[in-house]
C-alpha cells in the first residue's frame, strides 16, 4: 500500500489472534512473562506492622508476603507442601503465626515447617514452604518468582529516574479500584500503549488535553515508554507510563494513580488502581471520578475488542505507522518470550 504521500509502506501485523484465545499460549506465557519478572502486587503502607500480609494471584500462582517480627519482607507461594491447603486468606490482614488453614500445619517466619498437627509419623524433610523473593521500591511491593531474575533495582535499569522528580513516598493513600474486565491481559495492554484510541473511545480527555498531539516517548530499553499529552489550562492528565508486563502509572494533580492488570486467565484481568495525593491536594474527589469514567471506558473498549477476537471473523491486524509503534515493540517483546509458538 501507498501512504498519502505516494510512497510505499510495509505494514508492521500485529499478534495473531490465537495469542490473545489460546489457553496453550497463555499457559506458556505464564513462565516467561509474569514468573521471570518482577510483578507490582500491592505498598509498603499495607504491610506496615508486623505479621501484615497481602495477597495476589500471579497468572495462576497464589502468594502471600508478610512483615516479619524483625521488620523484613518475605514472600511465600500461599501453598501448603501437605495437600495444597492456603496458609492465608485472599486479601489482607495480619497473622501473628503462619498456620495452614486447611489441616493446621505451623510454619516459622522463614517457610520452615515447626510441626505437623496430629499427623501421625514423622514428616520427611523438605516440607517447608516455597519462598518468592519479594522488594520495595519507593514503597511499593514486588516479587518474582523466579529466582534467575536480577535484583529489582538492576531490573528496573534506567527507569526509576523517570520518577525521580515525584514524591513518591510522600503521598497518602486515598482509593482503589478493582474490575474484573473480560479480556486477555495483552488486549488491554495494547489499548494502554497508544493514543490512536483517545479522541473515539474517551471524549472527556480529549476536550481535557490535545489527544491528536499524543506522543509515546520509546527508549533503547523495550519493556518500558512514556505517554504525554499535551494539557488544556488545569488538565488532569499529561504523564503516563508502563513498564512490563503489566505496570502503569498515571501523573495527576498534586497525586499519582498506579495501575496494572494481572491475568486472572487467558480471557480475564483484574484491573487495579491505586490513587495517592499529597496531603494538601484539593478536589480530589473530581479528580477520581473523572479518571474513573477513563478506566470504565477503556475497560468497556478491551471487553468489546476480546468479544471480536474470539468471534472467529478476525485473524490479524495491521498497525498505524504513526500511532501504534510501541504496539509492534511490545508485540515483539511477547513473541521473544515464548518462541515456541509460531
Amino acid at each position: 500500500m501507498r501512504d498519502h504521500y505516494g510512497a510505499y509502506v510495509n505494514f508492521v501485523e500485529t499478534l495473531p489472534v490465537k495469542w490473545y484465545t489460546d489457553p496453550a499460549i497463555f499457559e506458556l506465557e505464564r513462565h516467561p512473562v509474569f514468573a521471570c519478572s518482577w510483578i507490582h502486587i500491592g505498598f509498603e503502607y499495607e504491610i506496615a506492622n508486623a505479621g501484615d500480609y497481602i495477597t495476589e494471584n500471579i497468572a495462576g500462582w497464589p502468594i502471600f508476603v508478610r512483615r516479619g517480627e524483625n521488620g523484613d519482607v518475605r514472600a511465600f507461594h500461599n501453598v501448603c507442601p501437605h495437600r495444597a491447603g492456603p496458609i492465608v486468606w485472599d486479601g489482607s490482614g495480619c497473622s501473628a503465626n503462619l498456620v495452614c488453614r486447611y489441616h493446621g500445619w505451623a510454619f516459622n517466619s522463614e517457610g520452615t515447617l515447626l510441626n505437623a498437627r496430629d499427623f501421625g509419623a514423622e514428616v520427611s524433610e523438605g516440607m517447608n514452604l516455597t519462598a518468592v523473593r519479594a522488594q520495595v521500591w519507593r514503597g511499593m511491593v514486588f516479587v518474582c518468582l523466579d529466582p534467575a531474575t536480577s535484583e529489582l533495582i538492576e531490573w528496573l535499569a534506567e527507569f526509576p529516574p523517570t520518577l525521580a522528580e515525584f514524591p513518591l513516598e510522600d503521598y497518602v493513600f486515598h482509593t482503589r479500584s478493582v474490575r474484573r474486565v473480560a479480556c486477555n491481559w495483552k488486549t488491554y495492554a495494547d489499548n494502554f500503549l497508544e493514543g490512536y484510541h483517545v479522541p473515539t473511545v474517551h471524549p472527556a480527555m480529549t476536550r481535557d488535553s490535545d489527544a491528536m498531539n499524543y506522543k509515546v516517548i520509546l527508549n533503547e530499553d523495550p519493556r518500558w515508554n512514556v505517554h504525554v499529552m499535551p494539557p488544556r489550562d488545569t488538565s488532569t492528565f499529561s504523564v503516563f507510563g508502563w513498564f512490563w508486563p503489566t505496570f502503569a502509572f498515571d501523573v495527576l494533580p498534586q497525586g499519582f494513580a498506579y495501575e496494572r492488570w494481572l491475568p486472572r486467565g487467558v480471557g480475564h484481568i483484574d484491573l487495579i488502581v491505586d490513587y495517592f495525593f499529597s496531603a494538601d491536594a484539593t478536589d480530589i474527589d473530581s479528580i477520581i471520578s473523572f479518571s474513573e469514567e477513563i478506566v470504565e471506558e477503556d475497560a468497556k473498549i478491551a471487553n468489546a475488542v476480546q468479544v471480536n477476537l474470539s468471534s472467529g471473523m478476525y485473524t490479524t491486524g495491521i498497525l498505524s505507522p504513526k500511532w501504534e509503534d510501541p504496539l509492534a515493540v511490545f508485540h515483539a517483546l511477547v513473541r521473544n518470550s515464548v518462541p515456541q509458538v509460531q
